[in-house]
């Protein structure tokens, strides 16, 4: 892999049957930082360079936890019972070009259980900000360097709207990993280039899986869907992966695991078509990348997620 490739490599989590997981590849984002309180723009707010391969392992367990929950964040006054938008990620007054320091309600939310939001404040890091900018406690023990701009004026600004909060959810959901594997992959999906735009890397062709959800919300929800058959790169990476079994069948309303392991993202006649999870006719991004603009789950009939990430891998060696 070139420093010319919009892609970077990070562990995901697996699913057999409907989901094959592990780490991924992401393309770079594209503008100028705004720090505007009100900006509302798309998802591709910065112009990111490509930036070093990474190792990106987002534990299940963390999103057992809900450490983004509403309730959660009201406690350490990141939100409030009046005000959705979480507070800005950095420390007024020590934003640099090139880091700063975390903002003390953040600090103090992620010191509460360091087991869990540590690995989600990396993953926060990674999907908001860019490879040249890092946030550092405010001891410098702990870095968090960026990844992909999805949100860089969240440094200085509340993350507003709950359009952010599910493409954030989409994001971290995408970085899961529970079996420690890695494999290339790149997110297409709608909000604007690069992100709506086909995946740089022409080995990155077989469509895996949807992700969606909302982790920030009162009752978060965290959402996989995919793929079109039972295994498209033959990987034997399972939902019971080496983390321990982490994700509830849709059905199965009595299960402690917040990932919920959806239908297919089309359906295919191995699988039956009625099982897919896709609501929306999908969209040609280019290069053989065909991408759901709209996922909903059995669990929340009523609901569609537009907010969403589609994953293409490369076919099996």
């Amino acid at each position: 892999m070139t420093t010319t490739q919009r892609t970077h490599l990070i562990s995901r989590f697996g699913f057999a049957g409907a989901l094959v997981a592990s780490a991924l590849v992401f393309p770079a984002c594209g503008g100028e930082p705004v720090d505007v309180e009100d900006f509302e723009g798309e998802v591709g707010e910065a112009e990111q360079a490509t930036g070093p391969t990474g190792a990106n392992n987002l534990p299940p367990f963390a999103i057992d936890s809900d450490p983004l929950a509403r309730s959660v964040t009201d406690a350490h006054g990141i939100t409030s019972t009046t005000n959705p938008d979480p507070l800005p990620l950095c420390k007024n007054g020590t934003v640099t070009a090139t880091g700063c320091t975390l903002k003390p309600e953040w600090e103090s939310w992620m010191a509460a259980d360091a087991t869990n939001r540590g690995p989600m404040m990396k993953g926060i890091a990674k999907c908001s900000i860019s490879t040249s900018f890092t946030i550092t406690t405010n001891d410098g023990t702990l870095t968090f360097p960026g990844q992909w701009e999805l949100y860089p004026n969240w440094k200085t600004n509340r993350l507003t709207g709950e359009d952010k909060r599910e493409r954030v959810s989409s994001c971290l959901l995408s970085l899961l990993n529970g079996n420690n594997l890695e494999l290339a992959i790149c997110i297409v999906g709608p909000g604007g280039a690069p992100f709506s735009t086909p995946c740089s890397d022409p080995r990155l062709t077989i469509r895996e899986g949807g992700f969606y959800g909302n982790l920030f919300a009162t009752n978060p929800t965290a959402y996989v869907a995919g793929p079109d058959t039972a295994d498209p790169v033959d990987s034997g990476r399972a939902c019971f992966g080496s983390q321990g079994n982490y994700c509830c069948a849709e059905n199965d309303t009595n299960c402690n695991h917040r990932i919920v392991l959806t239908g297919a993202i089309l359906g295919s006649p191995d699988q039956n078509f009625a099982n897919k999870r896709c609501n929306a006719p999908l969209v040609d991004a280019g290069g053989g990348h065909w991408y759901c603009p709209s996922f909903f789950s059995t669990r929340e009939p009523n609901r569609s997620y537009t907010n969403v990430f589609t994953t293409f891998v490369p076919p099996a060696q």
